[in-house]
């Protein structure tokens, strides 16, 4: 595995770390606020708050970085490339979103590319890479269990040149965004090929007759989360809006399962790298009796877990991207398992001890700190149980 980046993507993660430093940072207080109040100074909305910065990340050679080797895009980075640039935007809870990487547009943008055929890219594919539109990943479902893909009832009947959608899906986040445009729909479409073939995708417009947004999933009082639940009744998608294949479906779960998993747990080490600076900055002012508070040997533990756990979880991270470069975007189950386990949890608990560390001050606007709780706390209600992960390390285990 290589541990070095080549002289481009080396100057492109100086770039990036100056952007964040000279353009995004100074902002982070204000566009907090937006966030947390849900309504803005001046008549503005967070995402205006976003538009001058995402216009200079764009001219920077800033944008889109996520996509690897593709047509669309200036920068064509590997996932070991792409790697210590998301981590770096996960300082920031929303700094993602500045340079047209925050999920789920991604992940979506990353399967259209792979799959989608070339009239459906130009149509809704760039759009998303110049964040005109966003869209929407729709597959988990009430009382399912994406593990179990039988247990999916939402399908699809071919009529004429139509889809005939129905269906109930769940935790579907992006779709309350004014500039929402589209859901790439998990459904069944064939009961009667073997199971793995059975499901597909289907690009669907939000304004079609028969989608509508249900009952919406707030995330944890500080932000928005644009979660909802969305009905299908009877919503008739051209033939055309099949993305990829027939019986693809599971195949492309799977796919964008592995890629978002990777830049989640990237994220996360990110989240608490910013939370352990500060909470090491935090403990050479605070005083505990008649010693600073670094010094006391319960906050020293939690400095030494957090580091230990950020070096030995970032370079299970990297071994990740290089594994999905080398074996064209497949990684073992079991692997990102253990990423999964690792990332969120160790995150979680390093911008915890930060907070109480900060005490009254972990909550005001000028830090990061609320903003990064609520967005790990509502990343670990869309995550798979650690019991689960767990689960799946032990069987692969045995499978040796």
């Amino acid at each position: 595995m290589e541990t070095a980046p080549s002289p481009r993507v080396s100057t492109l993660q100086t770039r990036l770390h100056r952007f964040l430093q000279t353009v995004v940072q100074p902002q982070e207080s204000s566009v907090n606020a937006a966030l947390r109040k849900a309504a803005v100074q001046s008549g503005q909305t967070p995402c205006a708050l976003l538009e001058p910065m995402r216009q200079k990340a764009q001219l920077a050679g800033l944008w889109n970085l996520f996509l690897p080797a593709s047509t669309r895009t200036s920068q064509g980075l590997s996932h070991w490339e792409y790697a210590p640039m998301i981590e770096a935007m996960g300082r920031i809870a929303w700094a993602a979103e500045v340079f047209n990487s925050a999920q789920p547009d991604a992940g979506n943008m990353q399967l259209l590319d792979s799959y989608a055929s070339e009239p459906m890219k130009d149509a809704w594919l760039d759009p998303l890479l110049r964040a005109e539109t966003h869209s929407a990943w729709a597959a988990a479902e009430p009382g399912a269990d994406l593990h179990r893909p039988d247990s999916l009832q939402a399908q699809a009947a071919r009529s004429n040149d139509h889809w005939v959608l129905n269906g109930h899906k769940t935790w579907v986040q992006g779709v309350l965004g004014p500039r929402m445009a589209s859901l790439l729909v998990l459904c069944r479409t064939d009961a009667q090929a073997p199971l793995h073939r059975q499901f597909s995708v289907l690009l669907v417009p939000i304004k079609t007759d028969g989608v509508r947004i249900g009952r919406q999933l707030h995330g944890w009082g500080l932000e928005q989360s644009g979660l909802a639940e969305v009905l299908f009744d009877n919503a008739r998608i051209p033939a055309q809006h099949l993305v990829g294949q027939p019986g693809q479906g599971l195949e492309m779960l799977q796919a964008r399962q592995r890629v978002v998993g990777l830049h989640d747990a990237l994220w996360c080490l990110g989240a608490a790298e910013r939370a352990l600076d500060l909470l090491v900055e935090r403990l050479q002012t605070r005083r505990m009796g008649e010693q600073l508070a670094v010094h006391h040997p319960v906050w020293q533990q939690r400095i030494a877990h957090a580091r230990i756990g950020l070096d030995t979880t970032r370079m299970l991270a990297r071994r990740s991207a290089w594994q999905l470069d080398q074996n064209d975007g497949d990684l073992p189950p079991q692997e990102l398992a253990m990423l999964q386990s690792l990332a969120l949890p160790l995150a979680q608990d390093t911008v915890h001890w930060s907070t109480v560390a900060h005490e009254a001050d972990a909550l005001d606007d000028a830090l990061p700190l609320a903003g990064l709780a609520a967005r790990l706390r509502l990343m670990q209600q869309l995550a798979p149980p650690v019991e689960a992960l767990h689960a799946q390390i032990a069987q692969g285990e045995l499978l040796r």
